[in-house]
């Protein structure tokens, strides 16, 4: 991300699945020139479509002699309902695969921190359009069957599925904010943990699904270059405090979350949800969940 490197970091790691894509950003990278004394830049092979990449990078991060800032940016858009790891792919990518590299990254981030003796940072990428998901996808399956019914192609509503991924993300990053606070209070390491909305950029995550000649006009007239966006990720992993530990934050600034996600009834759901997570990233690596 040049708006990091810019920033004079001294060692940046670009997760990417498209090695190739990723030497090439790495070269522009190196290229923008703004900056006094050049930082180490690489890239790590990381397909989120696949658990045992996701293992085989977290193993990777244990290399590293500190991890300050973790920024877990992948998404998918797709109308099309196609399993990865034997869930909805937007799904498997979306929520369970960023929980499970951001799990992966929290022991090193703690460790971090209690060498550095200050916070490490913790960004999730989240989106405003968690608030016009449709919750009652998660709300009435009965308890043990909200990824059983997500599952379900017959049943599948993808028009709604990218909305409804990153309502799932933001229920199960609370959860795992509360985790880190307890984890936190144990003399573990200080990691601040943010859900950043980098807002509507004009990236390739809308190759798929571009929202036709209205969303490609919206986005032409009012979408932020992907250097623009990624400011805000940056200000999530750099700058932000621990007031927004456990937040939604957007426009650098902690914003309510959609009314439901506010809602007594998103709580029970939140708990319901998140028993359901526990189980998969358990069965994916044994332990990966106690902090």
């Amino acid at each position: 991300m040049l708006c990091s490197y810019n920033m004079n970091v001294s060692h940046l790691i670009l997760a990417c699945r498209n090695m190739s894509k990723g030497e090439k950003a790495k070269k522009e990278v190196l290229a923008s020139g703004r900056i006094s004394a050049p930082g180490k830049v690489e890239v790590w092979q990381l397909d989120m479509s696949q658990y045992s990449s996701v293992l085989a990078f977290g193993n990777r991060m244990k290399s590293l002699s500190r991890l300050d800032a973790f920024i877990a940016n992948a998404g998918i858009v797709t109308n099309n309902f196609e399993k990865f790891e034997g869930h909805e792919s937007s799904l498997t990518v979306n929520v369970i695969s960023t929980l499970l590299v951001a799990l992966l990254a929290i022991p090193k981030l703690q460790e971090t921190s209690k060498l550095q003796q200050k916070p490490s940072r913790l960004v999730l990428t989240g989106s405003v359009v968690h608030a016009f998901a449709k919750h009652k996808y998660l709300s009435e399956p009965k308890p043990g069957d909200i990824f059983r019914t997500l599952d379900d192609e017959t049943t599948a509503d993808m028009a709604d599925r990218y909305n409804l991924s990153k309502l799932v993300l933001i229920l199960g990053f609370r959860k795992l904010a509360e985790e880190i606070r307890q984890s936190s209070a144990q003399e573990r390491g200080s990691v601040i943990i943010n859900f950043v909305n980098p807002g509507w950029c004009k990236t390739e995550l809308f190759r798929v699904d571009d929202g036709g000649i209205g969303g490609r006009i919206g986005l032409r007239l009012t979408g932020r270059t992907a250097e623009e966006g990624s400011r805000t990720l940056v200000h999530g992993a750099v700058i932000a405090g621990e007031e927004t530990h456990g937040k939604y934050v957007s426009e650098c600034r902690v914003k309510p979350e959609s009314t439901w996600v506010r809602s007594a009834e998103s709580v029970q759901v939140e708990k319901r949800l998140w028993t359901e997570l526990v189980a998969i990233l358990e069965a994916i690596q044994p332990g990966i969940t106690h902090l």
